[in-house]
Formats: C-alpha cells, sequence, structure tokens
C-alpha cells in the first residue's frame, strides 16, 4: 500500500511537470550608480530588501554597478538561490567590436588624459570640484557629491575639454565617468596613467540576473559601449514544468544630449551628440538581435528585456519618444510581453523625485521570441510608491520603475 502511494505521487508529480507554467518576469534598473542617481545611501538597503522579497521567477536588475552591491543583493535575495553576474574592469575586451560597417575601431593605446597639457585641464576641473562639489570639502580623498552640483559649478573648468577636440573630449569623458563614484585622487591617477579608464565603474557592468529555478549556460556578451561597460547577460532558466527559457538581460546606452553629454565613442557612425548616441544604442540592438538568434533559435522561449534607453511617443497615455528607432527595431524583432489590457505607462518619470523633470517615458521593456502574445496574462509598472526616506523626503526605491510580466510557459 505505501509503495502504490509512494508510486501515484510520483505519477502525479511527473504529470504537474508537464502542465503550463505561468511565469512571472521583472526588469527593474535599482539606480545604484553613485552620485549619477540622487539618494542613493538612503535607497540602498530598501531597495535591496525590495528585490529579496519580489514574487518574480526570475528577475533583471540593472545598474547595480559595484561589486560589493552585487554581493549584497545576493547574499539578501536568499529567495533566489540562482543568479548570474559577472565581474569586468578597465582592460575587458568587447565580444564584437565592430561598427555599423562591420569594420574594428582602432582601441585607444594611451590614458585619456595622459598628457601634460590634458593633465592640467584635468587638474583645475577636480580643484573645482574637491571645493565645490566634495563629501570632505578641500580634501582629495573626497568624492563628487552630486552630478548637478558639478555641472552648475565646475562646467566653466572643464570648457576646454568638452570644446577642444578629440584628444581633450577623451580627457572629458574620462573626467564625467568616474565623477560620480570616485575619489579626486584616484580620478587623477585613472584619467593620467590608465589606458581605457573613460569607463565609469572602473570598467564593471551593472547588470545580473536572479532566479528561483535552476540557471545553466550563463554567458557575458560585451558590446561596444561609451562611457560605461555594456554587457548582455545571458542564461538558461529550467522552470518547475521542465520547460527552459533563455533570458537576456540589458542595459543599452543612454541618448544624451546637451553640451555636458557629447558623444565621445567609436561608434555613432560618424555624428556627434545625440544622434551618435542613438547611433550606438541601435548598433547594440543590432547585436542583441543577433546574439538571440544564434544562441537560441527558432525554438526555445527567450525573454529580451532590461532598460534599453528606448521607447516610442504615445500621446494619449502621456507618453514621450525616447529615440524610438531603437524601440521599433527590437518590436520588429521580437514581441512585447505586453498583455491586452495593459495601459503604456513610463518607467522613466519626471514625477519621481529621484530624477525631476518633465520626462515621461516607457524605457523599461520586456520583449520574448517564440513565445505568442497572447501568452502573456499580465503586465504592471513596479516599484512605483514612494517609501524611502531620503532627508525627510519620501522618494520611490530608484529613478525607475520596475516592469513585471506573467507569462504562460507550456
Amino acid at each position: 500500500m505505501k509503495l502504490v502511494t509512494v508510486l501515484s505521487m510520483f505519477a502525479m508529480l511527473v504529470a504537474c511537470g508537464d502542465d503550463p507554467y505561468d511565469m512571472r518576469i521583472d526588469t527593474f534598473n535599482i539606480g545604484l550608480a553613485g552620485a549619477f542617481v540622487p539618494n542613493e545611501g538612503a535607497r540602498r538597503d530598501p531597495v535591496i530588501d525590495a528585490i529579496a522579497a519580489s514574487e518574480a521567477d526570475v528577475l533583471c536588475l540593472q545598474e547595480v554597478w559595484e561589486q560589493s552591491d552585487k554581493d549584497r543583493v545576493i547574499a539578501a535575495a536568499t529567495a533566489f538561490p540562482f543568479a548570474v553576474s559577472f565581474t569586468h574592469d578597465f582592460d575587458t575586451p568587447i565580444d564584437d567590436p565592430t561598427d555599423i560597417d562591420g569594420n574594428t575601431p582602432p582601441a585607444p593605446t594611451a590614458p585619456p588624459c595622459g598628457t601634460p597639457e590634458l593633465a592640467e585641464d584635468l587638474d583645475a576641473a577636480l580643484t573645482c570640484l574637491r571645493d565645490n562639489c566634495s563629501t570632505i570639502p578641500g580634501d582629495d580623498g573626497g568624492k563628487t557629491t552630486s552630478a548637478a552640483c558639478a555641472e552648475e559649478m565646475c562646467f566653466s573648468e572643464v570648457a576646454g575639454l568638452v570644446l577642444g577636440g578629440p584628444a581633450p573630449l577623451q580627457c572629458y569623458s574620462c573626467l564625467t565617468t568616474n565623477l560620480p563614484t570616485e575619489t579626486f585622487t584616484d580620478m587623477r591617477e585613472f584619467c593620467t596613467t590608465q589606458v581605457g579608464s573613460n569607463v565609469a565603474f572602473r570598467g564593471q557592468s551593472g547588470v545580473m540576473i536572479l532566479s528561483k529555478h535552476p540557471i545553466s549556460n550563463p554567458s557575458s556578451f560585451v558590446l561596444p559601449g561609451t562611457w560605461n561597460r555594456r554587457i548582455i547577460a545571458e542564461a538558461t532558466v529550467t522552470l518547475p514544468n521542465s520547460s527552459e527559457v533563455d533570458i537576456y538581460c540589458n542595459h543599452l546606452t543612454p541618448v544624451f544630449s546637451g553640451l555636458a553629454f557629447p558623444y565621445t565613442g567609436a561608434y555613432g557612425n560618424g555624428m556627434s551628440g545625440a544622434n551618435g548616441w542613438g547611433a550606438e544604442e541601435l548598433l547594440q540592438a543590432g547585436k542583441l538581435a543577433a546574439r538571440v538568434q544564434s544562441r537560441t533559435g527558432t525554438a526555445r522561449p527567450a525573454f529580451i528585456l532590461g532598460d534599453f534607453n528606448s521607447g516610442v511617443e504615445d500621446m494619449a497615455n502621456g507618453l514621450d519618444e525616447e529615440f524610438e528607432e531603437t524601440y521599433e527595431f527590437l518590436a520588429g524583432q521580437f514581441t512585447p510581453a505586453v498583455a491586452a489590457d495593459f495601459v503604456p505607462s513610463c518607467t522613466f518619470c519626471g514625477s519621481n523625485p529621484n530624477v525631476g523633470g518633465d520626462d515621461a517615458v516607457w524605457i523599461d521593456h520586456i520583449f520574448m521570441a517564440n513565445v505568442d502574445a497572447s501568452a502573456v496574462v499580465s503586465t504592471e509598472v513596479t516599484y512605483q510608491e514612494a517609501v524611502v526616506d531620503a532627508e525627510d523626503t519620501m522618494v520611490p526605491l530608484s529613478d525607475h520603475y520596475g516592469l513585471s510580466a506573467v507569462v504562460t510557459i507550456p
């Protein structure tokens, strides 16, 4: 009798394994980016706690730039026993360094501020930051208090670098990318002695995957990227019904505009400013689509998600356009995981106190490959509530809101 019961239970488990599974998949840019995003110190513990309490099956995170924050997320999120993250540095090579024409731009061979003239200009900028925007005023061991202070108080000191041509622009890019997280001493050392140091967070990437279910074949595909290390974090997840799904977690290049954000990379298709940034973002999207095609093929379900820094205008729902060419390209390659009853909503919103301004853009997305749109059960924007006390002002967990979708996987 006991044997029969055990065998019956086993048969039931096998049968359940063949049932469709409603998988919840989330993306969330948590904005742990030093002085790039306001209120980091107040937000850090609450956002990590929120991740640990997430009900998602699989979670794609962006802007977990520091290794210490990656370690804290993994340690806290015990409900997610499987994690994928990677360590990169200034010397990390690009996996596919070709540009839109198939050519490979030459890699840098000298530090960004390696000449005496550039080092002098860098020193003037760092002195201004030290004296006006420092966590330890007057001390080179301090860090920049905020990007807003740096732009307001010290832009005149860097104007020569911004307007001086290609070499000064590379020096400016090193200053700009290291400004939110490094001490003034370290910025001076990196920019004058380290080749490739005009990449933020010492060359680290900021994406990671958390899963409540077993992961196999984790890999990192390094994309061309200016100012930040851009990668695709990849993995295959085995769901409770034994189905396998591929995950591609991303954070594409933002499209900056304005004099303080010149395009300084080699992948802008010969363009400057916002057009250069946009060309680089679109190039990354093309490499992402090719990667999914080569790694996943046409059978296994796949989810391509993250902060794409791209979204279409939707006047009826108050959404602004954000370099919509990339979104339209990706939506032509993949299926947006958008339920029929979902009302489009901004995920990067000026009404968020961590952002401020007039922005209302939907730039965090979940796409699917080899999954029909009818399989999407629900879609919702998450983490919109102001739950963090930041100097007597309540703010949300990040400058972004999250996006969640429930999808039935056979």
